[in-house]
């Protein structure tokens, strides 16, 4: 998994790897939403 800035927008990009898509897709998901609500003004 990864967290991080994007450099050109104003975003943070969640990449995740694991050996089922859904997996990956749904802590994905999970990882998005922590970050819009810890990054809600």
């Amino acid at each position: 998994m990864l967290l991080r800035p994007s450099g050109t927008e104003p975003i943070v990009r969640v990449m995740v790897e694991a050996p089922e898509q859904d997996r990956a897709n749904a802590v994905a998901e999970r990882l998005a939403t922590v970050v819009r609500e810890r990054l809600a003004l």
